[in-house]
């Protein structure tokens, strides 16, 4: 992917499923080779904080806060947020980033941005 990381901001109501697939390119717009990488998205209070609990964390190990779904044949990765996870944002807009092979030396920033939140209306 050409210029990475890339820069993207997203909203979504509290308490609701959140998703978004992101295509991974090389810079001259063939799939990435992502057979055997890792994935992490996460949602931290601040670009600066480097607690290991962010907010929000998902891989491709599904949790109670979502799941990473990966196609190494497309080259994508689709983030699923379940409700549990955006209901613990509340109102706010915090720096969110998908990460590929986190922790090692190897690691790249794919996405980053801003993660909006609102509440919802009540039924």
């Amino acid at each position: 992917m050409p210029d990475l990381p890339l820069q993207w901001n997203t909203t979504t109501a509290a308490g609701a499923e959140w998703a978004a697939g992101f295509t991974l390119l090389d810079d001259d717009g063939t799939p990435m080779a992502i057979n055997g990488k890792a994935f992490e998205f996460v949602i931290r209070p601040t670009v600066v904080d480097a607690t290991p609990s962010p907010l929000v964390k998902v891989t491709t190990t599904p949790t109670v806060q979502g799941y990473i779904t990966v196609d190494t044949v497309t080259a994508t990765a689709q983030v699923v947020l379940t409700p549990t996870a955006t209901a613990l944002l509340g109102k706010g807009s915090r720096p969110f980033a998908l990460w590929m092979d986190p922790g090692q030396p190897q690691q790249t920033c794919l996405v980053e941005g801003r993660f909006n939140s609102r509440p919802a209306a009540s039924v």
